[in-house]
């Protein structure tokens, strides 16, 4: 078995910069941390992978040094295998693509936003681009994504266990569940 290279060795929590080796503690303190950077707002960009890493290093930089890397392991959840890491790029950039050539649906209704932007995300959630932090970063991505489109995205209104079962289903190329889940929160 290979060594997860993310992980405190012989734990299953991740290496962090704040010295925790308890998951739970560690997952308390990122939450909260991350919750602080998110308050002091988020870098825009062009919804390619550069601004995607720009996100998550923002929000995660004070807990991991890896903080807006692309991943180096394979990772899985829930029995749903995520993208391959030697394809990440060029899922990312296919997914640029589609938002460029959508005009990142600008002048769309709330139904058509919701249908564009779900299969996009649920994309994006199959390419799965980092080892940790991906749902938060996402989320941001889009409410992004929304707001350049015209609309505007209430992410309390994201139902999380209904988030994660559309997560799932997009991994299976079923996108409508993230779509409603989306148009739920607009």
């Amino acid at each position: 078995m290979i060594e997860d290279p993310y992980l405190v060795p012989g734990t299953s929590v991740l290496r962090n910069k704040l010295g925790f080796t308890d998951a739970h503690d560690l997952d308390y303190a990122e939450r909260l941390t991350v919750a602080r950077r998110g308050k002091k707002g988020v870098p825009a960009g062009d919804f390619d992978l550069a601004h995607l890493r720009a996100i998550h290093h923002h929000l995660f930089q004070d807990v991991y040094d890896w903080a807006g890397e692309v991943r180096t392991v394979e990772i899985s959840k829930g029995g749903s295998q995520f993208m391959f890491r030697q394809f990440i790029e060029n899922g990312m950039a296919d997914v640029h693509r589609r938002i460029v050539a959508a005009h990142c649906f600008r002048k769309t209704t709330r139904e058509d936003f919701s249908q564009g932007a779900g299969v996009v995300m649920g994309d994006v959630n199959y390419a799965h681009p980092f080892r940790e932090g991906n749902g938060r970063t996402q989320l941001l991505y889009l409410k992004q994504l929304a707001h350049r489109a015209g609309h505007r995205l209430d992410l309390l209104r994201v139902e999380r266990d209904s988030w994660f079962a559309a997560s799932r289903r997009a991994c299976a190329a079923d996108y409508a569940p993230m779509a409603a889940c989306i148009f739920a929160a607009l």
